[in-house]
């Protein structure tokens, strides 16, 4: 049994199914942390799930989370949390109350059946300061037992805030899959310099490799997993993501990232 942690996204918004990627039932026992993409934040300190529902019912995704809970009930169960176009509302200032959004998020986490939430901040247009700071603190408040967890591949940009936030978060998914072995251990170095290496995740991506596709090969997946940064062992690796680590996808049989994770995770 691995004694790091394995994360693996699932995306309610491509179809699941025959001729397309797992459903949400069929997540690998083995998996410790799903998480589900996306729900977007909306106007009022809330959230939407319009987007996680795009291509996968809600009765459908929770009878996914049930069958999940059945097979593996130690198996943690997050919903991403991204930013919406339209109407604009971004994490870097579209909370104005912490308090009234952790609110909402615990509220959402027990009518979902969620173990927490995954912060994915993708407003690249501004650094994220003290609003976005105290939107997660709201959420670490309304929620102390639950998990959080935050995306992030732009270190000069988030350094200081996954500074401020070490003790709030569970741990960080380092997303830059588009990186090459080199370039992304050397980040997650960066990374240990603002949070500890036991928790930093690795995240690769199930797909070709390509300036467009931007996947990891399995090759670097599995040089990643065996892999450590200088100052302690990592937390584990993350997926980027289950729905499309199929043969359609890859040009690899299904599940191939899937599996080398499982195999080769210390």
């Amino acid at each position: 049994m691995a004694t790091e942690g394995y994360t693996a996204f699932w995306l309610g918004y491509v179809p699941s199914g025959p001729g397309a990627g797992p459903l949400l039932g069929e997540t690998p026992t083995y998996i410790d942390t799903v998480i589900l993409a996306f729900a977007n934040l909306y106007p009022g300190n809330v959230t939407c799930q319009a987007f996680l529902r795009k291509s996968n019912s809600g009765d459908a995704i929770k009878a996914g989370i049930a069958a999940i809970r059945a097979a593996a009930p130690d198996t943690k169960i997050l919903l991403s949390l991204i930013g919406t176009p339209n109407p604009p509302v971004g994490w870097n200032t579209g909370i104005s109350d912490p308090d009234q959004f952790g609110t909402w998020c615990a509220n959402l986490a027990d009518d979902w059946g969620l173990d927490g939430f995954d912060v994915d901040n993708e407003d690249l247009g501004s650094f994220p300061g003290k609003q976005f700071v105290d939107a997660v603190k709201g959420m670490r408040k309304a929620m102390p037992h639950k998990i959080l967890t935050l995306d992030t591949y732009l270190f000069q940009r988030d350094k200081d805030v996954i500074h401020q936030l070490a003790s709030e978060l569970d741990y960080i998914n380092t997303i830059a899959y588009f990186l090459d072995f080199d370039e992304m251990t050397s980040l997650v170095e960066q990374y240990a310099t603002v949070i500890e290496p036991g928790k930093i995740s690795i995240g690769v991506k199930s797909d070709k490799v390509g300036p467009i596709t931007q996947g990891t090969s399995l090759e670097e997946t599995v040089q990643l997993c065996t892999w450590e940064p200088s100052g302690g062992a990592k937390y584990g690796m993350t997926l980027w993501n289950l729905s499309a680590d199929i043969e359609s996808v890859t040009g690899q049989p299904d599940g191939s990232w899937t599996r080398a994770i499982h195999e080769n995770l210390p």
